[in-house]
């Protein structure tokens, strides 16, 4: 049995790729129209030499089927295969779009000189990569990819979701969340090496937090296509990301911050935000403001805190509110990932897939996500939703509870 799969959404240069599950054809355009067009580009082309964020070599290949008027992507590096959102042919080119909105990948493509490769670029958050399809087939593979995953998902078809399962349980079991603070002991070389105590002198802990979050994007890049470590304390991250100068992926990064902020005396944890779907998630960091009585959501992946309209600050249960009521979002002035500057409405798109439901640890310590062993997990899910056979509470307010002094 072939293991390779057609999927419409996984982690892809970054961020999400959406296709679709039917053959795909260039936009109002008729088979015949789809056929004359694609009978030059027609076969089975591979480019084995695609560099995914300067980490990751990747292998690519084309199927272009002339007769069903179909193109197709394949990737080794995530064993699946990619319908385009769409394609067209102008003139000479091959231009193939992948992606939702917020992650566009434009991939555009002539024929070589010989006729025996299709040369041109992929293009996505603003870089440019040169790619080279050499041709390997003057027919396009077929049949040999099961059909599995799910459709893709639109950001209306997710922000309904939210609205239909928006109700929590009012009861359950309390879970007893610990976090271990002020450890400087553990922290000494962290504290020298990055001269920690001179960025967070005499801050308030809102202020804490934006100078940490800052200081964490200041250090170190955002890749989502990173491995994640076997240890994970920040001396294990840090060393991680030390050796891999194109950065580390959400999850590290929330991590990271969270503990630095346990460091200098803030609640604070990485949460796993999921889709309704199995799939891919996003990890953000939940911080706890005594001085206003409230979490703040970090997310260190775009240099991020988010207010409401009347300048409070969110966390993660009202942004999920104000995504499904339609509300308004506002970042601060600095965020972007890796420097580049936010686009709300892209954001939005992006972190629409991921506010379904919750997961996060239970005892917070120096290298407590290791191998999570001995550290209980919990998933939090709306009522109703059972699909998820790891779901451990419907009880937000438990998921969500203050901490206790």
């Amino acid at each position: 049995m072939n293991t390779k799969r057609i999927v419409s959404a996984v982690v892809f240069l970054s961020m999400l790729v959406f296709g679709s599950c039917k053959p795909s054809r260039g936009v109002s355009q008729n088979l015949t129209e789809v056929q004359t067009q694609t009978a030059n580009f027609h076969g089975k082309w591979q480019d084995d030499n695609v560099m995914i964020l300067s980490e990751h070599k990747d292998s690519w290949t084309l199927n272009i089927d002339a007769i069903e008027g179909s193109v197709t992507l394949s990737s080794t590096l995530f064993n699946a295969e990619f319908v385009p959102v769409d394609w067209k042919i102008e003139t000479d080119k091959l231009i193939v779009s992948m992606n939702d909105e917020a992650n566009r990948l434009i991939i555009t493509l002539i024929h070589s000189k010989d006729g025996n490769a299709l040369e041109g670029i992929y293009t996505q958050h603003g870089a440019t990569t040169d790619v080279s399809f050499v041709k390997l087939s003057d027919e396009p593979e077929k049949g040999t990819l099961s059909v599995g995953g799910h459709p893709p998902i639109s950001c209306d078809e997710r922000i309904q979701d939210l609205r239909d399962f928006a109700e929590f349980a009012e009861f359950g079991d309390i879970i007893h969340f610990s976090y271990d603070l002020n450890r400087r002991d553990l922290y000494a070389g962290l504290i020298e090496r990055f001269n920690l105590d001179s960025i967070t002198a005499g801050y308030s802990d809102v202020e804490l937090m934006v100078a940490l979050l800052n200081w964490v994007c200041d250090n170190f890049l955002h890749n989502g296509m990173s491995n994640m470590p076997n240890e994970r304390d920040a001396f294990a991250l840090i060393n991680y990301l030390d050796n891999n100068p194109s950065g580390g992926n959400c999850r590290i990064l929330a991590i990271l911050l969270a503990e630095v902020l346990r460091l200098y005396g803030i609640e604070a944890k990485h949460i796993t935000a999921h889709p309704k779907e199995d799939g891919n998630v996003h990890v953000v960091t939940h911080a706890y403001s005594r001085e206003l009585r409230q979490w703040i959501m970090l997310d260190p992946t775009f240099r991020l805190l988010l207010t409401d309209e009347n300048g409070k600050y969110l966390d993660v249960p009202t942004l999920r509110t104000i995504f499904a009521n339609g509300g308004d979002i506002f970042p601060n002035k600095n965020a972007g990932r890796n420097n580049q500057p936010l686009d709300v409405g892209s954001y939005r798109i992006f972190m629409a897939d991921y506010l379904f439901r919750f997961s996060c640890g239970t005892n917070f310590t120096f290298g407590s996500e290791d191998n999570r062993t001995g550290n209980p997990r919990n998933m939090l899910a709306p009522i109703g939703y059972s699909d998820d056979q790891s779901v451990t509470t419907h009880f937000a307010n438990a998921f969500w509870a203050t901490p206790t002094l």
